[in-house]
């Protein structure tokens, strides 16, 4: 009888170790649209060694107050607060035990959100013009708060336009691969991205037929802080009004750029000539994308010149850009390989250590919501993901 009380007693305990010695995570949610703590929010931990998995699970409390036990106190983990459907992140690295985290309360309308910046990036070549059509949202809403909703941006592509990968960037720096879809209106898209307080960018790819110069004519339907154009040296850019001031190249980069464009005054400009983006840097550059300066007054003012130069020629004019070209030969939506391929190529373009795992975890976060929309096979789902896993194993043990 005493054996078998020991023998319970032993594993009562074996059972117990786990809970008893492992490491617990506390934090604080904050709700920055009221400042006050934010209640009932949903605090999920995911493992990211082990593929973007659920390991712990809880609610914040009366004081905005959460706390889990976590499996794997070695092991780089992401926190995951859902608000009113729109979810907000933190890396949660190695030997942490504490993670305070902002959200903010949703609406569908809202106020003080600008368009910055539209940026146009173009290439020709082989009877196609390729473009790359960026957005710069800012959500300076006050108080502030994230817009939701199935259509929260809107594009419209020019008649004929073959629409290509699309992505959007939030404050978080990296981009996500998305799907915008038709919005009723001819040659219009929409987004269902959420527009968190701070700057979010929407990007496009197309493709237009091209035999040697095309006209485009557009009307913006709010205050345009500055529109750029950048294009291969090779093409030439003809303004009627000539109200494009030309700025420093970069690399093989000719940039123009045209300030404070008023809610629907047109514009209008043209491309000619051929050239691709990615035909090489110039002499001296070592391979690598130009490093623009920032002691040239004429690029002080005006961030294509710097942060969106930098960002375009490594996220669009490389390994992306290419890989987007062979999937938007046809104009069917990109399929399943399209979608592994960008993938691959947003990984390819990090830079550093620290790059590397914010761009896995980003096209983990991708992978899952692909599967669970259906929008990607079940067999090429686990190999993507196979990839990726690898990929930040060999990262967390670097």
């Amino acid at each position: 009888m005493k054996d078998r009380t020991l023998i319970a007693l032993l594993a009562f305990c074996l059972l117990a170790a786990p809970s008893v010695f492992a490491a617990q995570l506390t934090g604080t949610v904050t709700n920055g649209t009221t400042n006050k703590p934010s209640v009932g929010d949903e605090v999920t931990l995911l493992a990211l060694s082990s593929g973007m998995d659920e390991v712990a699970h809880t609610k914040t409390d009366s004081q905005g107050h959460f706390s889990f036990d976590i499996p794997d106190d070695n092991a780089q983990h992401l926190l995951r607060v859902t608000r009113q459907s729109v979810g907000y992140f933190k890396a949660i690295p190695p030997g942490a035990t504490s993670a305070d985290i902002t959200v903010y309360d949703a609406a569908t309308q809202l106020d003080n959100i600008t368009t910055t910046a539209r940026v146009f990036h173009f290439q020709a070549g082989s009877g196609n013009l390729d473009v790359n059509d960026m957005y710069v949202l800012s959500n300076q809403s006050q108080p502030p708060r994230s817009r939701i909703g199935n259509q929260t941006f809107f594009i419209t592509l020019p008649v004929g336009a073959r629409i290509g990968e699309a992505s959007t960037t939030g404050p978080s720096g990296m981009p996500i691969t998305v799907n915008p879809v038709p919005s009723g209106v001819k040659n219009q898209y929409a987004f269902d991205f959420p527009v968190r307080p701070g700057e979010t960018r929407f990007e496009v790819n197309y493709q237009l037929p091209y035999i040697g110069q095309y006209d485009f004519s557009f009307t913006p339907g709010t205050p345009l802080g500055e529109l750029g154009v950048l294009l291969p040296k090779s093409m030439k850019l003809t303004d009627a009004s000539s109200e494009f001031a030309q700025d420093r190249d970069e690399g093989n980069l000719s940039v123009f750029f045209l300030k404070n464009v008023g809610a629907n005054q047109p514009v209008s400009f043209r491309i000619s000539g051929e050239g691709m983006a990615s035909e090489g840097p110039q002499e001296g550059t070592g391979g690598e994308a130009p490093q623009p300066s920032t002691n040239n007054p004429a690029t002080s003012h005006f961030s294509i010149s710097s942060y969106w130069i930098a960002g375009i020629i490594v996220l669009i004019a490389g390994v992306g850009f290419l890989l987007w070209r062979k999937a938007t030969a046809s104009s069917n939506p990109p399929d399943n390989k399209t979608r592994s391929g960008q993938r691959r190529a947003n990984v390819q373009t990090a830079s550093d250590g620290s790059d590397l795992v914010d761009a896995l975890k980003d096209e983990l976060f991708q992978l899952e919501s692909d599967r669970l929309s259906g929008k990607i096979s079940a067999e090429e789902y686990e190999k993507t993901k196979a990839g990726l896993d690898t990929l930040m194993r060999r990262q967390m043990k670097r």
